[in-house]
């Protein structure tokens, strides 16, 4: 006997699984686009986090050099002084010659005395000058004694 099945059974299931298949392939599409976008945010989130620090870590450098050249001009006001200590320092050394005994000689010289000329020659001085009176040659030569 034949049998002749009317209702249209194999082609509804087929239809039934196309659209299934159809489902299923949206729904993996759609999550596709979920995940895919979630992926996308984190990684914009995480290079906006690393901008953020590159800028800091520009502005930190920035802050640096800044430090960095204070302290070279720093480096070269303390060189510049300390020059100037030295010589000073050499000045102060070099006035224990003539520069003591012309301030002692300002001292000691009475008012209305002059000395017209100076000579130095190894230790040895020679000096001569002009006063008033006998009086203040005197004077002059009292202090010098002393």
């Amino acid at each position: 006997m034949i049998r002749i099945n009317l209702l249209p059974v194999r082609a509804s299931k087929k239809r039934e699984a196309g659209k299934q298949w159809l489902a299923l392939f949206a729904l993996v599409a759609v999550a596709s686009l979920v995940g895919n976008y979630l992926w996308y945010s984190d990684a914009q989130r995480r290079l906006d986090a690393i901008k953020q620090r590159i800028a800091r870590y520009e502005k930190d450098v920035k802050t640096l050099n800044q430090i960095i050249g204070e302290v070279k001009n720093i480096k070269e006001e303390k060189k510049a002084m300390e020059d100037k200590l030295a010589i000073l320092k050499r000045l102060r050394d070099g006035r224990t010659g003539p520069v003591r005994v012309f301030d002692e000689l300002s001292h000691i010289i009475p008012q209305r005395s002059w000395i017209k000329s100076w000579d130095d020659n190894n230790g040895s001085v020679t000096m001569t000058g002009s006063a008033i009176n006998h009086e203040e040659v005197s004077v002059f030569l009292t202090k010098l004694k002393e």
